[in-house]
């Protein structure tokens, strides 16, 4: 399942499964992420079994934001947790998944959560939502920098319980694995339910405030998928140099915010791995943006 590198100093501090030499590590900082989490709801929601998963055993419509801060959650820990703190998220994420059943009201069948098919899915919409959210957003990343970032994310695969050779390792591959899904996937009446609800969730109390944000990002976040997938739900989206321009302009006003409070939602486990390794840890899109251009 979990492969483990060669034993390491136990004096040095632990860098966890990327460390701040990765892509990952500063990647995931970037402030479009979210909009790529937005963005991956809708994808993944094609996916008929994916989408009856999610209406089945999702509390998605009395926790609008349970989902997508529980995959916020997933990924901090394990980006820039210790391994000992992304090995037990990916253990929580398996154990949650193990239990969990489909079941397909038409045919009968019953499908596991943790199907390897179903899994490979939700991997990898996940992994080119968030690619394309930071490139559209204005990341400077090279494409042999976008190829290692979906090859690092093998090893969330692996946490996921997926062989983590099962995972595409580059951009190409991850495109033409998405291609091949393409007849599996259909705008299914559960799909429809999920992109209506992720497109206006019912907001209260406190939450109402936050509903003029929400329906940018969430816009945002459908006109990132490929053409084909909004086509699929007969909307076409955001014109693709207006989400381009709104999208940066989303991004800039987001780094505004200090780092610690925007990089410790939901939990404060970067500012952990900062105190352990130090500051030069601190992800940055200069960092990323520097070996770009270097030759």
């Amino acid at each position: 399942m979990i492969t483990r590198s060669v034993p390491r100093d136990p004096d040095a501090p632990d860098p966890g499964l990327f460390g701040p030499s990765s892509v990952t590590w500063h990647l995931h900082a970037d402030p479009a992420m979210w909009i790529g989490g937005i963005s991956a709801l809708h994808l993944q929601a094609l996916h008929p079994v994916a989408a009856l998963g999610i209406v089945q055993n999702s509390s998605f419509e009395d926790d609008p934001f349970g989902r997508l801060t529980g995959t916020g959650s997933f990924i901090v820990a394990t980006t820039w947790g210790t391994r000992e703190q992304a090995e037990r998220a990916g253990a929580r994420v398996r154990l949650v998944h193990e239990r969990l059943r489909i079941r397909d009201p038409e045919t009968g069948a019953v499908h596991r959560v943790d199907a390897p098919d179903l899994l490979l899915w939700v991997h990898c919409a996940l992994v080119r939502s968030n690619l394309h959210a930071v490139l559209r957003g204005g990341l400077d990343l090279s494409a042999r920098q976008a190829d290692r970032y979906v090859r690092e994310q093998r090893q969330v695969a692996a946490l996921m319980g997926l062989a983590s050779g099962d995972a595409p390792g580059s951009v190409a591959d991850l495109e033409d694995y998405l291609c091949g899904m393409r007849p599996v996937l259909a705008a299914t009446a559960e799909a429809m339910a999920i992109h209506r609800f992720v497109a206006r969730p019912p907001l209260h109390g406190l939450h109402r405030s936050m509903r003029p944000a929400w329906t940018v990002a969430s816009r945002l976040g459908y006109s990132l998928m490929p053409s084909w997938a909004r086509e699929s739900y007969g909307q076409p989206g955001i014109p693709a140099p207006v989400a381009n321009t709104a999208l940066r302009a989303v991004r800039s006003a987001a780094f505004l915010i200090p780092r610690a409070k925007r990089l410790d939602f939901p939990v404060p486990v970067l500012s952990q791995a900062v105190a352990r390794l130090g500051k030069s840890s601190i992800p940055s899109g200069r960092r990323l943006s520097e070996q770009t251009r270097r030759p």
